[in-house]
């Protein structure tokens, strides 16, 4: 594909050009369970957008190739991906052990879905056990709640085994038989030569979906899917200082394929709602007051917004203005910030001052300073 027709890489993981490279693992891993042509047999596309996929996660996984592409764009990284995919794309379990390594217990790959590469005969003898896909969504708070933290209810809807068949998919359960197109191993091999000899690729079998069975008395229930809709409701702590737009993990609140399966996690996006008294940057928050001239000039005491950490409130601090303050300066309120997510530590509240001037003044004021006007020199 030609530079001038292809998609921005970020564009095509769905990530912000400052993604984390933990964001960038977790997008790739999401969009290639559901982009994969095993996983997506319907659409005619489907090849040509995972293939895609995988050239964007080449280069922006790569930090050096990444530096590049910011700086440079297209033009700045060269990557051909024939090799990648010769002899067919490899089946989805295949790439993911390939690339990120070896199976962990946790909900599939470690931390945010991958781990490091593993010793290769682990990997072969190593039992593995069916892993429920990943739930995103997201929740709306409070600029309080986000300072002061929160413990909220969040309703999901993730799909469980049925229970009217135990999850096997079957109402009767002799009616399951082994699948005549893999013969039970819910893997199919194919071969291709090329010039290096014979390659021999491993996927998911089409007929039985990996699972090895076939169903011929489905349940009634889940219509031979094994799974029904759960909708339930999760309790989620918000830790005080979070930002907008970090993704809570919650571990094993995703899908369950199986009764024995692993539950997927659920991805939980915070967005925080604007607060018309606090602009926040990182730790520290930043208030703007308007400042009449008066008190400007001669001084005074003002009431300005800040937090109660102890009370876990807004409230009223009074501020001790100097004389002569001047357009934009700014006061300083130690450890009245945002709190660090990982310490105890507090950023800093500044008071940012803007003189008012008024826009109408009455024949005895303009007297008045015109006088002073005239002292002023």
């Amino acid at each position: 594909m030609s530079s001038s027709k292809k998609r921005d890489y970020y564009e095509v993981l769905g990530v912000s050009k400052d993604a984390s490279q933990n964001d960038i693992k977790l997008a790739y891993r999401r969009l290639a369970k559901e982009l994969h042509p095993d996983m997506n047999k319907t659409d005619p596309k489907a090849k040509e957008k995972f293939i895609e996929l995988q050239e964007a996660y080449e280069v922006l996984n790569d930090p050096d190739k990444r530096k590049n592409y910011d700086r440079f764009g297209f033009s700045g990284v060269e990557i051909d991906m024939s090799d990648f995919f010769r002899g067919g794309i490899p089946g989805i379990d295949e790439l993911f052990r390939s690339i990120f390594g070896e199976f962990s217990p946790f909900g599939g790959f470690d931390d945010f879905g991958f781990s490091g590469f593993g010793s290769r005969a682990r990997r072969r003898t190593a039992p593995r056990r069916e892993v429920g896909q990943d739930i995103e969504d997201f929740l709306e708070i409070s600029f309080e709640e986000a300072m002061f933290g929160v413990k909220k209810d969040v309703p999901i809807e993730r799909y469980t085994p049925c229970d009217a068949c135990e999850g096997t998919g079957a109402e009767d359960p002799s009616s399951i038989t082994n699948c005549p197109e893999c013969q039970g191993t819910g893997r199919i091999r194919k071969m291709t030569q090329s010039g290096f000899g014979t390659i021999i690729r491993e996927s998911e079998c089409y007929a039985c979906n990996g699972t090895g069975k076939v169903i011929k008395k489905k349940c009634k229930m889940c219509n031979g899917k094994k799974v029904v809709p759960d909708h339930k409701t999760i309790h989620v702590n918000i830790p005080p200082g979070i930002e907008n737009g970090v993704h809570l993990k919650v571990q094993g609140a995703g899908h369950v394929p199986s009764v024995n399966a692993i539950p997927g996690d659920l991805y939980l996006g915070i967005k925080i709602k604007e607060n018309e008294k606090f602009i926040r940057r990182g730790y520290d928050l930043y208030t703007p007051i308007d400042l009449d001239i008066i008190t400007a000039i001669l001084g005074g005491k003002i009431k300005v917004p800040t937090l109660d950490y102890k009370e876990k409130k807004m409230t009223e601090k009074e501020l001790t203005i100097p004389p002569g303050t001047q357009p934009g300066t700014e006061f300083r309120i130690k450890k009245s910030g945002a709190t660090y997510l990982r310490g105890k530590e507090r950023g800093d509240h500044y008071v940012i001052v803007n003189i008012k001037v008024p826009e109408k003044i009455s024949d005895r004021q303009k007297e008045l300073l015109l006088k002073f006007r005239e002292l002023n020199k």
